[in-house]
């Protein structure tokens, strides 16, 4: 180690405090940001570089720094969303809320020649604002650059494939490998681009969705998961449920019901029409089947799940389907479990009672 380098370790040394602080005001910044924006990421990480990596960075590139302040990567942040599209909104985020070195900043993703292979992300240079962070104890926090990488997960996929390989520009690569690696790189960045639009798309068809539901007009539309959402927002079992409430002026706990869809669709429902004819027409039975189970009882709490749940076990009795197909929805919605037969046999007398079940 020659004299140079030895200086800058031993400043990097009595500056770990302040990189370590600025390290967790990174951290801190960048999850803050994610749930500002409303986006998923794959990671959100930052690190401080270890005295060991310092070295090995000197030892090769060395005389490159005049002193600590011009390695910018001490310390490190990188965020890796999904969506290409996400890069720049969060870059845009990112830029109102540290200083920008414009000049050492660069977006690799425009930086490749045409006839280059690579996937890239971009990397801000970046100090923390005195509006962020003072303290008269540790200047240098303000003073010290980071670097910040924003990439999505398959430019962080091919990122680590070519650190792997060792192979991270078209002049390291041996020419019989060049145009392999020129066409993975091309399927990345257009299977990132179009996951991009699949989004979109979905989304614009989930607006749709939402609104043609609003609408009323559910003969239309498509019985899925986009749809089901929308019809629970839309009220969905929530009037059948406020009713069977008022039986023993029980409480409502809001639990999850996607797990219905599976068997709504399993009922024959193709169309949000379908379902919606279910709630309706047999809405009053499941109120008096509620009735029978719950009037009377101590019990104080029902869950969500009790209305959608009365309506499967009123609809199938009323199909003549027997305890049978009730033991099947106990399974579907619990997992198989030997009370179900029990549960299933004492709601199927129940039906039978109310002459739900056709008579033969």
């Amino acid at each position: 180690m020659n004299l140079h380098t030895e200086m800058i370790m031993e400043e990097y040394q009595a500056n770990l405090e302040s990189f370590q602080i600025i390290r967790g005001i990174v951290v801190e910044k960048l999850h803050q940001l994610v749930k500002e924006l409303g986006i998923l990421t794959n990671s959100v990480e930052a690190r401080v570089k270890t005295k060991k990596s310092l070295e090995g960075k000197l030892q090769l590139k060395g005389d490159k720094y005049r002193g600590l302040s011009d390695i910018t990567d001490i310390v490190g942040a990188r965020v890796v969303v999904f969506f290409s599209d996400h890069v720049d909104k969060f870059a845009a985020k990112l830029e109102n809320t540290f200083n920008i070195d414009w000049e050492n900043s660069v977006d690799k993703r425009k930086a490749m020649r045409i006839d280059q292979f690579g996937y890239t992300s971009l990397h801000y240079i970046c100090s923390i604002p005195e509006s962020l962070y003072h303290d008269p104890e540790h200047p240098l926090v303000n003073s010290f650059r980071f670097e910040v990488q924003l990439r999505t997960t398959l430019q962080h996929a091919w990122a680590s494939i070519a650190h792997d390989t060792g192979y991270k520009s078209d002049i390291e690569v041996p020419s019989e490998y060049l145009r392999g690696l020129n066409r993975l790189a091309g399927l990345l960045e257009l299977a990132d681009e179009n996951f991009a639009q699949i989004r979109n798309s979905i989304e614009d068809y989930r607006r749709r969705v939402k609104a043609v539901v609003a609408d009323g007009d559910l003969s239309s539309v498509e019985l899925n998961i986009d749809s089901y959402q929308a019809y629970l927002e839309n009220g969905g079992f929530a009037k059948l449920t406020s009713r069977i409430a008022t039986i023993n002026n029980m409480e409502v706990e809001q639990i999850s019901i996607r797990n219905f869809l599976k068997v709504f669709k399993t009922m024959g429902c193709v169309t949000l029409k379908d379902l919606d004819d279910i709630v309706k027409n047999y809405g009053d039975l499941a109120y008096r089947f509620a009735i029978r189970e719950f009037d009377g009882k101590d019990v104080d709490i029902i869950t969500t799940a009790t209305a959608p749940f009365m309506l499967c076990v009123v609809y199938l009795l009323s199909q003549g389907l027997g305890e049978g197909a009730v033991k099947l929805l106990l399974d579907s919605l619990h997992g198989e479990r030997k009370s179900n037969a029990r549960q299933a046999a004492r709601l199927a007398k129940i039906g039978i009672s109310m002459g739900i079940v056709p008579t033969e």
